[in-house]
């Protein structure tokens, strides 16, 4: 629920349930119940009553755990920008559910601030990364504001102040969404929805585009013999976008138009790239000798150029990278037959995607995939392209 003006709810109990010492180092809360009026001065008196600050233990995180079904959406940003103001991580349980006004306070979770002292309401958001995560079996859903008006019986001025509070709120959102590492033209995804057609967050796209974290690594790539061309493809694609925030799920049709226009080019100049758009090429990774995968995959802003997408597998470490070029040739022209890894990465007309800082820079098992893949079937989409497809070896032959 996510109520504008609602019927008085009964508010979260918000408490403090120890210390864990063993990596990572916690201080852990719980929030439990309906977001409602007052939960802002309820976790500031938890966290004074439980004694636990950040100037006791600078690497030492504070994370707040959600249960709620929703409650006041106005208190849900004010618990998000009061969460990134003190310095707080979020996170939702196994078995746990988050929903409206709940998963509007998650995004406020955020890394270890820069400085110890937290900021006051009154001082500009502070510019820190977000620290915000969920566990499988836990459920993150969104919807837009509704009104939930008290008696059955009110005039048109009590839905004109509902309407204003509507507003407001979603106007409030927007001014700080930048600052919740959310891209404001992502927002109608959480905000379209009504109360019965929940956005619930529990795929790969979604996933990286909230910049969450997903707390599930029993699915580890460099146990496997190898990697596949979908994988490829997905991996290239889906981070891209996700590095900038946005979502990868038109990208795929974007990357298959690239494809066909330069296959096209290349016929009509003959010069036989056509039949060479995606492919592997060696390279080194210090003594070892590997490859990297590359594809086209849009075009630069000025429709210049090709966007090219490098992809480098070392299992433990598989990255990607972003370069323009109008041909293969001139792709690889400046590495001067090098072909160490290291020259690829340090080229000066490397794309940097002005927001890839926020998220991690090793490509994961739910990059592989299709975008709109759950969450929950990630291995089995995984497995299923190492047995009908043909699989790259992780090094050179």
């Amino acid at each position: 629920m996510v109520a504008l003006l609602a019927l008085p709810a009964r508010a979260a109990d918000i408490s403090f349930e120890g210390i864990r010492n063993d990596s990572p180092k916690e201080a852990r809360f719980r929030l439990r119940g309906e977001i409602a009026q007052g939960d802002v001065q309820r976790l500031d008196a938890a966290l004074v009553s439980s004694g636990v600050s950040y100037s006791q233990d600078p690497w030492r995180k504070i994370v707040v755990s959600l249960d709620s079904p929703g409650g006041s959406y106005h208190e849900g940003l004010d618990l998000a920008l009061a969460f990134r103001r003190r310095g707080l991580a979020t996170v939702v349980r196994s078995g746990d559910q988050c929903m409206s006004a709940c998963a509007i306070a998650f995004l406020g979770g955020t890394a270890l601030p820069k400085d110890p002292e937290p900021a006051r309401d009154q001082d500009p958001l502070p510019d820190q990364l977000p620290d915000r995560s969920v566990e499988p079996r836990a459920v993150l859903g969104y919807h837009a504001p509704y009104l939930a008006l008290a008696g059955e019986r009110y005039d048109a001025s009590v839905v004109a102040d509902a309407y204003r509070s509507a507003v407001l709120a979603i106007a409030r959102l927007i001014a700080v969404a930048d600052k919740l590492y959310v891209v404001p033209a992502e927002l109608p995804r959480l905000l379209s929805p009504t109360k019965d057609e929940i956005f619930v967050a529990d795929d790969a796209d979604s996933i990286r585009v909230l910049g969450i974290k997903y707390a599930e690594h029993s699915y580890q790539m460099r146990e496997k013999p190898g990697i596949t061309t979908s994988m490829i493809v997905n991996g290239c694609v889906n981070r891209y976008y996700h590095l900038a925030r946005r979502s990868s799920m038109q990208g795929f049709a974007t990357a298959k138009a690239t494809m066909e226009e330069f296959v096209e080019g290349s016929e009509l100049l003959e010069n036989g790239e056509d039949k060479i758009a995606f492919r592997k090429r060696p390279f080194r990774q210090g003594k070892i000798q590997t490859w990297v995968a590359y594809l086209p995959i849009a075009m630069t802003a000025d429709g210049k150029n090709f966007v090219w997408c490098l992809f480098g597998p070392e299992p433990s470490d598989l990255k990607t990278f972003y370069k323009p070029a109008g041909s293969i040739e001139e792709l690889f022209a400046s590495f001067g037959g090098k072909g160490d890894l290291m020259t690829l990465s340090s080229q000066d007309d490397i794309i940097q995607l002005s927001t890839g800082d926020w998220i991690q820079d090793s490509v994961r098992d739910i990059d592989l995939v299709p975008p709109d893949t759950k969450l929950r079937d990630v291995p089995k989409v995984l497995d299923g392209y190492l047995a009908t497809e043909q699989v790259l070896n992780w090094r050179a032959r």
